[in-house]
Parts: structure tokens; sequence; C-alpha cells
């Protein structure tokens, strides 16, 4: 599995674990699927698939990952598109993404975020840390009934600045050290020598 489709499995199955209902199906190399869920008939808990992607995400760590060809998520939420997920929660529809960024990044970002005029309800972000994946989850809602349009404006802005800020901090860290972060697979071939 590459560097890059890692971060995705750590952001999809952090937005799965925290939205009650979500499977995460893994397709392998060999054509097998498995599922991830709270289901206890599941293969995989979204606990134990965490402790997979942290371990695989440590240099010094064999990658038990590489494996999984594919990936998607089915259940309580439904891809919307750009990053965006959909969901209902007691009855409530609902937008939600997943950043790398840490929470209190989030909450700086969506705080000064230009929101004004496009809902004339408040509108509620919810912040869910997932410390094991190193990722933030962002749950967008209206507590009125809101239009579905609406909605999907609100995730865009949020979830597009957050883009933003992962992009510069991105560039600043590889201004400040000459090099982007290498791939998982860079540490993985190093030999070590003492």
């Amino acid at each position: 599995m590459a560097y890059q489709q890692l971060d995705e499995l750590r952001l999809l199955v952090a937005l799965a674990h925290a939205t009650k209902g979500s499977v995460v199906h893994i397709t392998c190399e060999d054509g097998n699927v498995y599922n991830i869920s709270d289901n206890p008939e599941s293969d995989f808990s979204f606990c134990e698939m965490r402790k997979l992607i942290a371990t695989s995400m440590c240099p010094s760590r064999p990658n038990f990952t590489s494996w999984i060809s594919h990936f998607n998520v089915a259940g309580a939420i439904s891809y919307s598109g750009g990053g965006i997920y959909k969901n209902d929660e007691n009855g409530i529809s609902q937008r939600q993404f997943a950043t790398l960024l840490r929470p209190e990044i989030v909450f700086d970002v969506l705080d000064g975020t230009d929101i004004e005029g496009i809902s004339e309800h408040p509108v509620d972000a919810t912040l869910t840390p997932d410390p094991v994946l190193g990722v933030t989850t962002t749950k967008i809602s209206i507590n009125k009934t809101a239009d579905e349009a609406t909605l999907d404006e609100l995730a865009l802005i949020a979830h597009s600045a957050c883009l933003v800020k992962e992009m510069s901090l991105s560039l600043a860290r590889e201004a400040k050290t000459g090099h982007r972060k290498p791939p998982v697979e860079f540490y993985k071939n190093r030999s070590r020598k003492h």
C-alpha cells in the first residue's frame, strides 16, 4: 500500500469509527473482502484496524496494510464527493470529513472560516479527535431541518479551509527541512547501522 493510500485509509477508518453504524469494506490483492465495523460478526473491529494502521505508520514496524488493494465505506455513511461524507444522526442530516490536522488547529481554522449568510440557523461543528490515527473528524450539522445544498456548501467550505491549512503546514515543513515527508516504504527499505 502506497503512503498516500495509507493516509486515505487512516482518514476513512477514523471517520467510520466516529460514526455509529458505519462499515468499511477492504479488498485484498487476492480478491478477498473483509468487513470492519462495530458488529461482532465483522472480520475486524474498528479498534483492531486502527491499531494495525497505527503500527503500519511506524517506520520501525512492518506494514500490516500492504495486502490491501482498495477500500470503501458503507452503512450509516455514504461518500458525497471531495472527501465529504453524508449521514443522518437522530434524524438530523450531517456532513463529515476527516483531516490530519490536530483538533485545536481544526477549531481555529473553522473559527476563522467565513460562513456568514449561508445558513439562517446556527451551524454546529463537532470535532472528534482520534489520537491513535492522528486524525480529527468533523461533523457539520444544523439543528433545524436544513436543505441538503446548504449543508453541502458549509461542509465544502470547512473541508477546503482544512485542506488549505494542511497544505500550508506541509509546505512550511518542507521549507524548514528541505524535503517532504518520505513515504513509509523509505523507512522500511533502510538498513540500520549502529
